[in-house]
C-alpha cells in the first residue's frame, strides 16, 4: 500500500501542523496589503519538503498515524525557525501570487527569493521604492 493512503492515516505534515499551529504568530493583516481579509500563514520552507527530506534523512517511518507521531515534536525542534520564524501572513490573493511564481511546494534555495518577491509586493503597494542593494542582494555588492 502507498504511504498516507491508509483509513485512519492522516497527512503527515497535518499533525505537525495542528501540534506547530497554537505558536504561530498570525498576525490579524496581509504583510503585503494590509487586508484584514481572507488571511493565510504562508512558510518560505515548504513544511511538507522539509518533514519529509527529514524523516528521509533519519530514517523514519511517518507513513502512519503512530510513526508520524511519535517524532513530531523532534522535527519542530529542530525546525523551529523555519515553522515559527521563516512566516507570513498573507491574504490569500497574495499568497496565491506567490504560489503561481514559486510553485505549490517551493524548493528549500527559493526561500530568500520568496522574502524579497514579498518585500518588493510590499513596496509596490505602499508605492515605497526598494534600493537596489536589497533588491539584488549579495550580487549588487560584489559589482559595486
Amino acid at each position: 500500500m502507498a504511504k498516507n493512503t491508509g483509513v485512519n492515516n492522516r497527512i503527515p505534515v497535518k499533525w505537525v501542523r495542528d501540534k506547530a499551529k497554537s505558536a504561530y504568530d498570525k498576525k490579524d493583516f496581509c504583510f503585503i496589503c494590509n487586508t484584514n481579509e481572507d488571511l493565510e500563514l504562508h512558510h518560505t520552507y515548504s513544511i511538507t519538503t522539509l518533514l519529509n527530506n527529514w524523516a528521509n534523512e533519519n530514517s523514519y517511518d511517518i507513513s502512519t498515524d503512530d510513526g508520524i507521531l511519535a517524532v513530531r515534536d523532534e522535527f519542530i525542534e529542530q525546525h523551529r525557525r523555519e515553522i515559527y520564524d521563516c512566516v507570513y501572513t498573507l491574504c490569500n490573493k497574495h499568497h496565491v501570487m506567490l504560489h503561481a511564481v514559486y510553485g505549490k511546494k517551493p524548493e528549500k534555495h527559493t526561500a530568500d527569493k520568496q522574502v524579497r518577491w514579498i518585500e518588493k509586493q510590499k513596496a509596490k503597494t505602499s508605492g515605497v521604492m526598494i534600493p537596489r542593494e536589497k533588491v539584488l542582494g549579495s550580487f549588487f555588492s560584489e559589482f559595486t
